[in-house]
């Protein structure tokens, strides 16, 4: 009769001893998609399990672990980031806990296969770009012509400057989007199309230089001013010639257009000037050397493209296009050359010549 006791006192401690944990996971996911891990268990709250998330091939790459302490209402959850992860076959798993065993119907392992399309997306936009009031966005998805993508962008404080919402693509699958924005710091900017997520791009908004004040009473009002014109967009600046001399010069463009301008300094430096946006024209005062000066100008937007007028205030001329301006030497050219002779002189001289050769025969 004790050992029956016995017995039961033993069968009955190692039911108490067996729980049920189990855990969802989708089968598969876009990469830049958080990985959620659901869990339940009956599991006696206050007990901390491991959450391992890895990835399977010839060996078994541990890639995360997340430790969950169960609470009362027998839930929990676990999400792991997939932006740093290739496409692949990974698995996560609760490893056993010490002391506590499992239930048959207990699920402890999910498989998932992480699809990558990032390779799909061509983001055009600059990584980096000014704070001017507009995050530009621009690129194309492979395949995704005459329809829409999603556009989410979430901002330096985590929160929601844009979307989700469509926009729609061209007839060659490019898309373009200015999104309004008030701070630097970087930006993540996620893309959807019908068949699902596609990725994620980060973009860094740098604060704008300050504005330096240029002196107003170096140049002499008295000196001309001339200008030049031409087409220009970011693919295809517009690039202008600058006769210097011994004054200094100005060198300003037209507004209308945010316009960057670019010169090669006299230490050879190339200088990158975009302060004034689109209501001013860039402007910039260097010292005359005499020689040619080359400054090309393109729109600071991607979308953006017109004609610019580069005026010049102290120079001795300027023209449009890559080449010598106006009023300048070449290499091996002369600034003088000799007259031609008079032919008045040329006929006297024959016939004094004549005279002689006549007078020495006689």
């Amino acid at each position: 009769m004790g050992l029956v006791v016995l017995l039961c006192l033993v069968l009955g401690t190692g039911l108490t001893q067996a729980y049920e944990l189990t855990i969802d996971a989708p089968t598969t996911l876009q990469r830049g998609v958080p990985l959620v891990i659901n869990g339940t268990s009956n599991i006696p709250p206050g007990i901390s399990v491991d959450v391992v998330l890895s990835k399977t091939g010839y060996t078994l790459e541990e890639i995360a672990r997340e430790t969950v302490t169960l609470q009362a209402n027998q839930e929990f959850s676990v999400v792991f980031d997939t932006f740093d992860l290739t496409r692949g076959i990974y698995k996560v798993e609760i490893p056993p806990i010490s002391d506590y065993r499992y239930l048959g119907n207990s699920v402890t392992l999910r498989v998932i296969e992480i699809i990558d399309r990032t390779d799909e997306l061509r983001f055009s936009a600059f990584l980096t770009q000014e704070m001017d009031g507009t995050l530009d966005i621009a690129g194309s998805i492979s395949g995704l012509k005459n329809t829409g993508v999603q556009i989410e962008v979430i901002g330096p404080g985590e929160e929601i400057v844009f979307g989700p919402d469509y926009i729609s693509t061209k007839s060659d699958g490019t898309f373009e989007l200015s999104v309004p924005i008030t701070d630097p710091g970087i930006y993540s900017v996620s893309f959807t199309d019908y068949r699902g997520y596609v990725g994620r791009v980060s973009v860094t908004v740098l604060e704008k230089p300050e504005l330096t004040t240029l002196p107003t009473t170096t140049v002499p009002t008295t000196l001309p001013v001339m200008s030049a014109s031409d087409q220009a967009s970011r693919d295809d600046p517009a690039v202008f010639s600058v006769q210097t001399g011994s004054d200094k010069v100005r060198i300003s463009t037209s507004s209308g257009i945010d316009w960057v301008m670019e010169y090669t300094d006299a230490a050879g430096g190339v200088q990158k000037v975009n302060v004034k946006g689109e209501m001013e024209g860039e402007e910039i005062l260097i010292d005359g050397t005499g020689g040619v000066i080359t400054v090309t100008v393109y729109p600071y937007k991607y979308s953006a493209s017109g004609e610019v007028t580069l005026f010049t205030q102290g120079a001795t001329s300027v023209t449009a296009g890559v080449g010598e301006p106006a009023g300048t030497t070449g290499a091996g050219s002369s600034l003088t050359e000799s007259a031609p002779l008079p032919v008045i002189a040329i006929i006297v001289a024959v016939l004094v010549a004549v005279f002689l050769m006549f007078r020495r025969r006689r």
